[in-house]
């Protein structure tokens, strides 16, 4: 009989629980977004798809080498001064948003960016053709890009910071060393 009653007891206090919990939430603002009307506010390190640009990219074939899982391809036609690229492509069912290829790209060419929603109903549009070969090829060389009028700048590296050189250091935080003698006052010998 007993243990009637403390399941009757647990029963009513669990549901006065769980209904103390559902009034508190029904006067906040909810945190639901709208889809496809609402986008969520992305942080600025966010990884989306990757993109490049190919007025900066000289097809040096880095990011392809350093992906991890080939998903970027690279083709070009020719030698030295006379080499074309034919074809830049990046399929996206492979890529997995490690961002090696963009930390490497010395141009800048090679973002990523803040679009995260690809959706497709056939994975071979998945493939995405930076250029089209059919309409023109890209110069790789820099000075036949600079003539053809391709040839931007490469990105500027962010300038390091500089240590303080030892002079500057007040004398109040320069220590002496451990192995160093010293009198009962503290003083160097």
């Amino acid at each position: 009989m007993a243990q009637y009653f403390q399941d009757i007891y647990k029963a009513v206090s669990s549901t006065l629980i769980g209904m103390s919990i559902t009034i508190k939430h029904i006067y906040r603002k909810p945190v639901t977004l709208q889809y496809p009307d609402e986008r969520q506010v992305l942080p600025d390190r966010f990884r989306g798809f990757v993109h490049n640009d190919m007025t900066k990219c000289d097809a040096c074939n880095i990011c392809a080498k350093l992906c991890p899982v080939d998903c970027i391809y690279i083709e070009s036609e020719g030698k030295g001064k006379e080499r074309m690229m034919t074809r830049y492509a990046i399929d996206y069912n492979k890529c997995i948003w490690c961002s090696m290829c963009t930390e490497n790209c010395h141009t800048g060419s090679i973002t990523m960016s803040h679009d995260y929603d690809h959706s497709v109903y056939d994975r071979r549009s998945l493939v995405y053709e930076f250029m089209d070969p059919t309409e023109q090829v890209i110069p790789c060389h820099r000075a036949t890009r600079t003539d053809t009028g391709w040839w931007v700048e490469p990105k500027e590296d962010k300038p390091k910071p500089k240590p303080k050189p030892a002079a500057d250091v007040p004398a109040a935080e320069v220590k002496p060393a451990a192995d160093e003698p010293s009198d009962e006052k503290g003083e160097d010998k």
